[in-house]
């Protein structure tokens, strides 16, 4: 942080000049970049060809000046290997010393909270928790003498969305390595000598998605349904006609322990409980009951479950810990519904890493088109996916799995051990890919309800 606080207060106290250029010749000497956020990895690093910078110079802050590059020269690239570099430029003009003018171009990534630094940056925190990163985006501009005439920096604050993308989020890549260029590039030819220095611009990029050898093939240029749940109900298309799903607020009743009443309902779960749980005087349970519904197929289901909750431990608990805040009760109800018909059963796992299934930090790409690759650091050992929660069991006469991923906004649906949906979406259903199946679509129906079950968001 201390760095970081050294760079802002070096970038304030730089100052802005201007003169009045006739039009004359400018040469692009050198563009620096860093980031401080990720010094040792592949995907901040320029290309070879930066003719992307070179243009949104010459329409941008070169053209406001009537300066006019000089297109043969080759500008240096250079990455800087250490923070202490980081605002140090060197003069050395030994082939354009009878240029007029000489421009520099400096680019570091730096942590979110930067953006504290600075006052007159006015933003929701909502969208300031959406910043992965912010780029300090600085122009330089030298006379012959050496004297620096202008120099203006802007902040560039990259928010990676949601789009067709889908599969495990790169969560230290703000996006795949083009589009972030093309966003720095964007960025420079915002600069001019009408903004203020220091002024933020967002900058919405898709997000990035790590590659495997679970999901990537599988989503490979599928085709997404689109869901909408604008309204109380979750809709979308399919060959039956329009689907209508609605999931109801799930009903909590906390077990009475102290109720000894012969009538008492939850008086056999709770001998239950007490033989199967060694701290049950100690923790919380609660009765869950979901209410599903299927409108299209008209067929109303229910799931039942127990829930136990450890006070000791904290809502900001790891999902790595081995005493959950919250757990489900295996053997203890986890029953599914169609009216009074018991269809189903379940139980609920959390941390449930697969055998031969990887992801590869190394390289990213668009969660869409797999043939696009880009390598992002050097580290290329894969690293096995661990679904954070798996629910599994029987469900009418067939085996169900759904495995929560990316914290719950992946739901990966298997039907006999085969994928036969996945779907992108936290609290609600967003889209979803849908593989070759024999599933019917009241059944399929029935999984994306339970997937999207209220009981299932709970803040492990």
């Amino acid at each position: 942080m201390k760095s970081i606080l050294k760079y802002a207060i070096l970038l304030l106290l730089q100052f802005t000049f201007s003169e009045s250029f006739c039009q004359t010749k400018v040469v692009f000497e050198q563009v620096q970049i860093y980031s401080t956020l990720q010094p040792t990895a592949n995907y901040w690093r320029l290309p070879t060809d930066i003719s992307l910078i070179e243009q949104s110079l010459d329409s941008g802050v070169f053209k406001e000046f009537n300066l006019v590059r000089v297109k043969p020269f080759k500008t240096e690239i250079k990455t800087l290997t250490k923070q202490s570099q980081i605002g140090k430029i060197v003069i050395k003009w030994d082939s354009t010393r009878n240029i007029p003018y000489h421009a520099y171009l400096e680019l570091y990534e730096l942590d979110a909270s930067t953006l504290d630094l600075n006052k007159a940056i006015q933003i929701s925190q909502q969208k300031k928790d959406s910043i992965q990163s912010v780029w300090g985006i600085a122009v330089d501009i030298f006379n012959e003498k050496h004297e620096k005439i202008f120099q203006k920096t802007i902040l560039l604050g990259i928010m990676p969305i949601q789009n067709v993308g889908m599969g495990r989020v790169a969560d230290f890549v703000p996006t795949i390595p083009i589009n972030l260029y093309k966003a720095i590039s964007k960025g420079v030819s915002l600069i001019s000598n009408d903004i203020n220095n220091l002024s933020f611009i967002e900058a919405i990029t898709p997000q990035a998605f790590f590659t495997d050898n679970y999901w990537m093939p599988l989503v490979h240029n599928q085709p997404r349904i689109a869901f909408d749940t604008s309204k109380q109900f979750i809709n979308f298309p399919s060959s039956g006609g329009l689907q209508l799903l609605r999931i109801p607020t799930a009903s909590l009743v906390k077990l009475d322990f102290k109720n000894k009443a012969v009538n008492y309902p939850f008086k056999n779960i709770i001998k239950e409980i007490k033989n199967s749980r060694k701290e049950a005087n100690s923790n919380e349970y609660y009765q869950v009951t979901q209410q599903l519904r299927d409108v299209h197929a008209n067929k109303d289901y229910t799931i039942l479950t127990y829930l136990e909750f450890n006070p000791n431990n904290t809502f900001e608990s790891s999902t790595n810990d081995i005493n959950q805040t919250l757990n489900f009760l295996d053997g203890i109800g986890n029953y599914i519904f169609n009216g009074r018909d018991t269809i189903g059963r379940f139980q609920v796992k959390e941390i449930e890493t697969e055998e031969s299934k990887f992801y590869f930090p190394n390289k990213v790409y668009n969660g869409y088109d797999s043939t696009n690759q880009f390598e992002v650091q050097a580290y290329k050992k894969p690293m096995s996916i661990a679904h954070s929660r798996v629910v599994s069991g029987k469900l009418y006469d067939h085996k169900f799995k759904i495995q929560f991923d990316n914290e719950q906004a992946l739901k990966t649906i298997l039907v006999d051990d085969k994928v036969v949906m996945i779907i992108e979406g936290l609290v609600k259903p967003r889209q979803m890919v849908c593989l070759p199946n024999h599933v019917d679509e009241t059944f399929r129906n029935l999984l994306i309800l339970i997937a999207y079950g209220e009981l299932f968001q709970s803040p492990n």
